[in-house]
């Protein structure tokens, strides 16, 4: 079977792959839009987390036969059953997004409501997560039968699947060592990690789609100078060859611009607050199922159904509905942004008693900057003469320490009808801002 992507052009599809992309799990992603409110900003952006799977798990295959090429070491059967693990993975890696996507994360249970077997640890007791619900499909459903019986005859089981997506599944590390080599680090790092195939595919969708440049890299040079790299227990780790290290650069940026401009546009984000404030207004109305064969029928359609059945009694669903976003009275970006007298406005309508959606929306070039998972990722540098030395990711490239403080975008959101009043204040408070503030310092 072959599929036609706009993105990456002819998909192949294993028999095995093409029986679970026609199953209701992975059919239900259709129905999941990809960008959430982003397509009343960007109308082309209105494709779905169905197809972002597919280009995800091609990617999958790429990736892994660029970063385990020259392993004699590794059997033709055992590569195809580990390539076909990390596919698998990256096409299922979204099964248990909500309606919206990130949208209604807020609805979800907490994760102690879910049946997920085979964990190191209990879930969570507060909000659940889509990635919760991911593994409650893959280890807890009707899937995780149907994963047995299409991929059990190559050696896969669910377990290994959900190894990839989540460290925090136990399952028999044995299936990922050949010989003394262990490679579930390496092809945990194609799934998720600052050089995965899911950010991957996404910023050249969601580029594509919404019509931007933002989020375009050259993908084919970064998956072909991926490679391996051995540690002296035998764990792999995924490797970069120091000749893409500039194409890596130009992917965090990507990365990090699509965040600024597409993902934290004020429309989308306003949106975005507007269904919080319904579902805080109507909790009983949208609530999750925690079992995941009701879960498939809870997608884009049942919430626009919800928001019809309440637009007479809810005006935050009958603002979603007429396309009326609250107005934007002030933002603030950065260190600049704290000359803005945001605290001081939101204080003064908050002893008015005028509604208002105060919103703030941090954006981040790396995970690096939270300390997580620095040491998985390494580049081969290779001198003209001698052996290739290794350095970890973050020593490479100078980018991690030039954007060191997160981008905060603080927004301040008024009903139309106040936005004279409110906008008066703002003056007010701006007049009362010293000049050296304003200056940033």
């Amino acid at each position: 079977m072959e599929i036609r992507d706009p993105i990456h052009g002819p998909i192949a599809v294993s028999a095995a792959e093409q029986v679970l992309i026609e199953s209701p799990y992975l059919q239900r992603l259709r129905n999941i839009k990809q960008l959430g409110f982003s397509e009343l900003t960007f109308p082309g952006g209105s494709h779905s987390r169905f197809l972002h799977s597919l280009g995800a798990m091609h990617l999958a295959g790429l990736a892994f036969d660029a970063a385990l090429r020259d392993t004699p070491w590794l059997a033709n059967a055992e590569r195809a059953r580990l390539r076909q693990t990390v596919r698998i993975a990256a096409l299922c890696h979204d099964l248990g997004h909500p309606p919206l996507s990130h949208s209604s994360e807020v609805l979800l249970p907490s994760g102690s409501q879910l049946c997920v077997p085979n964990l190191r640890r209990p879930l969570p007791g507060g909000h659940g997560s889509h990635e919760h619900y991911t593994l409650q499909f893959l280890l807890g459903s009707g899937l995780t039968e149907l994963l047995r019986r299409v991929l059990g005859p190559q050696g896969i089981e669910p377990s290994h699947i959900a190894a990839l997506i989540s460290e925090d599944v136990a399952c028999d590390g044995a299936v990922f060592q050949i010989g003394n080599r262990n490679l579930q680090r390496l092809l945990s790092s194609l799934v998720s990690s600052e050089l995965d195939v899911d950010r991957m595919d996404y910023l050249l969708r969601d580029s594509y789609f919404t019509g931007v440049s933002y989020g375009k890299f050259d993908v084919d040079w970064l998956i072909s100078h991926l490679c391996h790299f051995e540690a002296e227990d035998g764990t792999l780790h995924l490797g970069l060859e120091d000749r893409a290290i500039f194409s890596f650069d130009d992917f965090l940026l990507s990365r990090h611009h699509m965040f600024l401009m597409v993902y934290f546009h004020k429309k989308s984000v306003c949106y975005d607050h507007m269904l919080r404030r319904f579902y805080e207004q109507w909790p009983q109305a949208c609530r999750a199922p925690a079992d995941p064969e009701a879960y498939l029928a809870f997608d884009d359609h049942s919430l626009w159904r919800t928001l019809r059945e309440y637009a007479g009694i809810s005006s935050w669903a009958a603002g979603i509905l007429q396309l009326k976003p609250l107005k934007m009275m002030v933002e603030s970006a950065g260190p600049m942004g704290q000359a803005e007298p945001i605290a001081a406005l939101v204080d003064r309508m908050r002893s008015e008693g005028v509604d208002h959606l105060h919103v703030t929306s941090k954006g981040a070039l790396s995970k690096y900057h939270a300390g997580e998972g620095a040491a998985s990722i390494f580049v081969r540098k290779k001198p003209p003469v001698g052996a290739p030395r290794w350095l970890p990711l973050a020593e490479a490239t100078r980018l991690f320490q030039r954007y060191a403080e997160q981008t905060v975008l603080a927004r301040i959101y008024v009903q139309p009808a106040d936005a004279d009043q409110v906008g008066s204040w703002l003056q007010e408070l701006r007049a009362q801002t010293p000049p050296q503030a304003a200056q940033g310092s």
